[in-house]
């Protein structure tokens, strides 16, 4: 099969630590967590593994949000809830918030921030808010009030986006905001100062956008082994449909954006963050790069894997890899900005085997397999591709080139 992906892991350094091993029929959780051997990898490509949060930078150039107000996302919930029972659920209240195309909006719009509030002249938003106070509570007419504060902050907020072009009122309605909805509004946003290369072959899928954002690597397009992308259901970090969307891969987006992305908003187009990452904080996520008994450490939800992330050789190793990972934040952010910009390899035998902008490295690796012409064809391959964790290692694209037609 000429279509081929070679998934090799990435290959590093690991410090192994001696274990004892219990020998009691049905141990304890402390006790097989103590037989455990624990590794872990410094990987020479960090950047693939950059795990960041707005929460955890400073941010030299912030945006100053044009919109003052002190109306949440929670009174909004209070407002459009006619029955008073909106506090009881309020975990489920922002999932399907954060998971829907108006909430979508509304938190991009925010993102944003520069955008004037779209309120209408003949609207003052503070009597408004009087005259929800001076109301009986769960009247009606404090009802039929805070339904149309409702609608204003709404609008006031989805207005603007219509007008700067990012979606069009008859995209808009309650519900999911799909994969093919928020590629849509993103690349109506960033398709000029970040373009689509091409060769993206969805098996779903044949627009632009949604191609556009598996290519940028966007948080909640994840494709499955097939080649599909599931369009029309919600954004989730694993491949495949959604039946149940969740905030997670919504949040990560934002962050992606934000500080991925040249995510800040001028009045000339738009430009990055300068951020530095905060004392404390770790720009990856350790556990990604520690095994258990050559095992990815993975789910934490297993108590005996919870038990051996609080053994001494689990927090050594969690150490050494922050402290490894830390001085290169700066580094690892410039090149994963770098990467987003960059094709994807789609089909090893056209973006490789076949590509004349590979043709010399390749030829010169073909008449002499030495470490050096391999390295030179890896270099040159991630130089201009961005290769995900599997692909980039010069192993996986030796592997290619012996094995690819």
């Amino acid at each position: 099969m000429n279509r081929k992906r070679i998934w090799i892991g990435v290959l590093a350094g690991s410090l192994c630590f001696s274990a004892v091993f219990a020998t009691a029929p049905v141990p304890t959780v402390a006790e097989a967590a103590a037989s455990y051997r624990i590794t872990y990898k410094l990987p020479p490509n960090p950047e693939k593994y950059l795990f960041l949060n707005v929460q955890m930078v400073s941010i030299s150039n912030p945006q100053v949000p044009v919109m003052k107000t002190t109306y949440t996302k929670d009174t909004y919930f209070a407002d459009v809830d006619s029955g008073g029972s909106y506090w009881r659920f309020p975990f489920e209240n922002n999932r399907k918030f954060v998971s829907s195309k108006k909430g979508f909006l509304w938190n991009l719009y925010h993102l944003i921030g520069i955008l004037p509030p779209s309120i209408p002249a003949n609207v003052n938003l503070d009597d408004l808010d009087r005259q929800i106070a001076g109301t009986e509570e769960y009247s009606e007419e404090g009802r039929k009030l805070r339904e149309t504060r409702a609608q204003l902050q709404m609008n006031a907020r989805l207005q603007p986006l219509i007008d700067a072009g990012y979606v069009k009122p008859e995209e808009i309605d309650d519900g999911v905001a799909t994969r093919q909805f928020v590629a849509t509004v993103l690349y109506r946003m960033f398709g000029e100062v970040r373009p689509y290369h091409g060769g993206i072959d969805l098996k779903d899928s044949d627009d632009v956008a949604v191609r556009w954002a598996v290519e940028v690597g966007l948080p909640g397009f994840a494709v499955d082994k097939e080649g599909y992308i599931y369009p029309q259901t919600a954004l989730s970090m694993d491949p495949g449909p959604v039946e149940y969307p969740e905030e997670y891969a919504y949040d990560r987006l934002s962050h992606f954006v934000t500080l991925v992305l040249p995510g800040k908003k001028t009045a000339s187009g738009w430009e990055y963050f300068q951020v530095k990452l905060l004392p404390g904080m770790v720009p990856l996520q350790t556990r990604e790069l520690i095994y258990v008994n050559g095992k990815a450490y993975g789910d934490l939800y297993d108590p005996v894997y919870s038990a051996g992330a609080r053994t001494n050789e689990y927090q050594n190793a969690s150490r050494k890899i922050a402290q490894y990972a830390i001085p290169r934040f700066a580094q690892m952010l410039s090149q994963a900005r770098a990467d987003a910009r960059k094709p994807r390899v789609w089909d090893w035998s056209r973006d490789l085997i076949h590509h004349p902008r590979f043709a010399k490295e390749i030829a010169a690796y073909r008449k002499n397999k030495s470490s050096k012409n391999l390295n030179a064809v890896y270099q040159a391959v991630r130089g201009y591709y961005n290769l995900n964790v599997g692909q980039d290692s010069a192993a996986n694209i030796k592997s290619v080139l012996d094995h690819v037609k």
